[in-house]
Parts: C-alpha cells; sequence; structure tokens
C-alpha cells in the first residue's frame, strides 16, 4: 500500500439519488385559471406557508402564486433541555455540505413544480400563462442558478433582498431572461442587504444589460404588502 492509497479504516463517502416527498403551496387561482403565475423561493430558515402570507392580500384575480419549499428542513433553535428548540422550523435550499448535489436536487425540484403549474394552465387554456420568478434573501441566489440552468423563462425576475450567486451559468441565465424584466427591490433600512449591497447587485445587473428597476420601501429585511400589490397587479395588467 502507498501513500496515496486511502487506508481501509478511512470513510469512503458514496451519493445515491433517492425518491422524497416535497412540498409546495398555492395561492391565489389555482393553476388551471391562472393566466399569471409567480414560483416564488423563500429565504433561509423560512417554510413555504409562512413565506406567501404577504402575498394573500395582493393577489389580482386570474394570478396565482406557487411557492415551493426548500428539501431541508431543521429546528431552528439551538437544542434546549426543555424541548423548546422544537418549536420553530424553517427549511434552506442548500449548505456548503456537498453543494453542488443540493443544487442539482433543488433544480430538478423546482424543474417539477414548473412545469406541473405550468402544463396545468397550459393545458386548460390553450396557451401558456406568463410566468414571474421571486426571490427572497437566500432565494435570490437559488432562483438566479434555477433560471441560468433550470427550463424557467420568466417574463419578469424580482430579486428581493439576496445577495446574487457568482456561479450562475452565465449563458444560460442570459439567454433564459432574454424576453424577461429584472426588479431589484430592498428595504431601506435591512440589516443584510445593505447599501454596499445594493450598489453590488446593480454593478452586477449592468454588467449582464439586463433591463432592470431598482425599487425600496420602508421597512427592513421582509416583504413588503403594498409593493407586492403594485409588483403583482403590474404584472397582470401587463400582459
Amino acid at each position: 500500500m502507498t501513500g496515496s492509497e486511502p487506508r481501509p479504516a478511512d470513510p469512503r463517502v458514496r451519493e445515491r439519488t433517492t425518491q422524497r416527498t416535497a412540498r409546495y403551496v398555492v395561492v391565489g387561482a389555482e393553476p388551471a385559471q391562472a393566466t399569471h403565475i409567480w414560483i416564488a423561493l423563500h429565504g433561509y430558515g423560512m417554510l413555504a406557508p409562512r413565506f406567501v402570507r404577504p402575498f394573500a392580500d395582493a393577489i389580482p384575480e386570474g394570478t396565482c402564486v406557487i411557492a415551493p419549499e426548500g428539501l431541508s428542513r431543521f429546528y431552528i433553535e439551538m437544542p434546549r433541555a426543555d424541548g423548546g428548540h422544537l418549536q420553530r422550523i424553517g427549511a434552506t435550499w442548500l449548505t456548503r455540505e456537498s453543494r453542488d448535489t443540493e443544487i442539482a436536487d433543488a433544480h430538478r425540484w423546482l424543474n417539477a413544480v414548473h412545469d406541473e403549474v405550468v402544463a396545468e394552465s397550459t393545458t386548460a387554456r390553450g396557451h401558456a400563462p406568463r410566468v414571474a420568478v421571486l426571490g427572497f434573501s437566500q432565494g435570490v441566489a437559488t432562483a438566479m442558478r434555477w433560471i441560468g440552468d433550470g427550463v424557467a423563462r420568466p417574463a419578469l425576475f424580482v430579486a428581493w433582498a439576496g445577495g446574487f450567486a457568482n456561479d450562475v451559468h452565465r449563458d444560460g441565465f442570459l439567454r433564459n431572461m432574454k424576453h424577461a424584466e429584472l426588479v431589484l427591490v430592498t428595504g431601506d433600512n435591512d440589516e443584510f442587504a445593505t447599501d454596499a449591497y445594493r450598489e453590488a447587485a446593480i454593478t452586477a445587473v449592468r454588467e449582464l444589460a439586463i433591463p432592470h428597476r431598482v425599487l425600496s420601501f420602508a421597512g427592513t429585511h421582509q416583504l413588503n404588502n403594498e409593493l407586492l400589490h403594485t409588483l403583482l397587479h403590474n404584472f397582470a395588467r401587463a400582459s
């Protein structure tokens, strides 16, 4: 045995693809009745049912909001002897552990959700709906990677209070955003999406040469009902 060969006692990692159950939340019209479909990706430590609450009073007729949930759920608080940490649960799209595998799993999941809801609308109405993608916080980078590597060709991409991914498939992203508008959104008191973040995001978008707008609202690291209402209704009227 040479020094370069693994010893029998060394751990050797093997990966296998396995079937599992995932979920997404539907708010507004059913996909079969929808002329406009939004696919909204939550941030770190969120669950889809909670994430979509700000959308509830903002959705116009004929619009469907779909919120897929990240595949990895966890207890948010550290363990405590009284079991109190078992109360709050969140989900994440990926961590740095087996990162490439988690990204690939997320893309397969998002492709499946997209194809299912778009097919429901197309079959019922005879033509495809207009699709928008919204990413919030961690969901921004996930959405960018997915647009660059997946099946989505949105008419609008809203990047809300999240950092841009630096490992996006650039050619795929530009191709699938060819007919799309990009909107950057942050709260004016966001503790995560700071002024430096906004400047970096604007610079990145300008380098991509994608039509874009920059919007802000009075608030912190959160979705804003009033601005959501404006974005959803403007998108519905733009068809």
